[in-house]
């Protein structure tokens, strides 16, 4: 099934993306001009706001009139259906956008600077969010504008890691400070300013990321939302996973580790970030596995010939047995021969880049709580 897109405020130039349709319009009422206006948003899969001007959120795109100081009363002179609360109806657009965040939709917001305009009376141009947490937020967090190529990009960034590395390369220009524990953020400045997190939103997420400032980290932001799912909109707590392997497939775990952590699951157990020098090998592998509801038994021709491997499968088997619950969780990093207890278990796969995604997704929905 292919993926619907809404881009406001911004464009994406780059290769033709399979299954996706990419639609780039804005916020306006359809019977104010009806080629520029957006469907209603929960018919999307990915909506990105940039609400740089008031021209870029009612239309999609600037307009003549985006840099100057009187926007909203030149826009009303052009056409006077262009007033803004007969083009913008705040409030049936903040309607859809919550029903769009709660039936999945990803929805990210581009940092804008705050461009207030008296205009029967004072309006924000953050009422382009369609959304008064979003707006709230960066109303009341503190908004700096600099020049810098330096960031600090944390391993929650997960899909957006593309995009800050482009930055670190091209630069960038706003971050915010004191933005309180609705923003989670995930890249920051030397000085711990914010460049982009989840944004807390009732019982999901979106997202809240400082602005690309050439056309190709335009498109890698993009191509990085697009990687996002459902899962990561939805807020919930996940089940802590002990990942059982060799230390020959360590860079492999690392990896799932740190993705695993970028959607949220706390707990996942690694022999090597627990167990202490002096410490005994095979009572920590035991406090871990009593800690955690899953086993993920790592799966390679190396892995199935370890003896410590062997070892906490065994205490997994015992559980399962004892419980009566699936514990182990067969995770195939490379093709080899399955162990007699896994033959016939559903297992996923990660052996190529291409089953990675579907395969994380399937472990995630299996450690989800709710």
């Amino acid at each position: 099934m292919s993926k619907r897109v809404l881009l406001v405020g911004c464009e994406y130039t780059g290769s033709s993306i399979p299954d996706v349709r990419i639609d780039t319009l804005g916020l306006c009422r359809a019977s104010v001009c009806e080629e520029k206006a957006a469907f209603s948003l929960y018919e999307y899969d990915l909506i990105i706001i940039n609400p740089e001007s008031y021209s870029h959120f009612i239309f999609g795109s600037p307009t003549k009139h985006s840099s100057s100081d009187k926007e909203l009363w030149d826009l009303k002179a052009e056409n006077n259906k262009y007033d803004l609360d007969d083009a913008y109806d705040r409030t049936d657009r903040s309607k859809e956008l919550s029903a769009a965040i709660a039936q999945g939709t990803r929805v990210l917001w581009i940092m804008a600077p705050q461009k207030r305009i008296k205009f029967y009376g004072l309006r924000s141009i953050y009422i382009g969010y369609a959304n008064s947490v979003a707006a709230d937020l960066i109303e009341t967090a503190n908004l700096h504008q600099k020049k810098s190529r330096r960031i600090t990009i944390k391993p929650e960034a997960g899909e957006f890691v593309p995009y800050f590395e482009q930055l670190q390369k091209d630069g960038w220009k706003l971050c915010l400070s004191d933005y309180g524990d609705t923003l989670e953020s995930f890249a920051e400045s030397p000085e711990g300013y914010s460049l982009g997190g989840r944004v807390k939103i009732g019982s999901s997420f979106a997202w809240l990321i400082t602005p690309p400032t050439t056309q190709e980290a335009t498109n890698l932001l993009v191509a990085g939302a697009l990687g996002l799912g459902a899962d990561d909109v939805t807020r919930g707590s996940y089940h802590g996973i002990f990942l059982s392997h060799t230390g020959e497939d360590k860079s492999f775990v690392r990896d799932l580790k740190a993705r695993l952590e970028a959607h949220g699951v706390k707990n996942v157990w690694l022999d090597e970030a627990e167990i202490q020098i002096g410490d005994s090998l095979t009572k920590k592998i035991e406090d871990g596995l009593r800690k955690t509801k899953y086993i993920g038994i790592v799966l390679s021709p190396r892995s199935i010939k370890s003896p410590w491997v062997e070892k906490e499968l065994e205490v997994a088997i015992t559980r399962e047995i004892s419980t009566g619950e699936v514990v182990v969780l067969p995770l195939l990093y490379e093709e080899c021969e399955l162990p007699a207890f896994l033959v016939g278990k559903m297992y996923a796969d990660f052996t190529s880049p291409a089953k990675y995604d579907e395969s994380l997704g399937k472990l995630l929905r299996r450690l989800k709580t709710l």
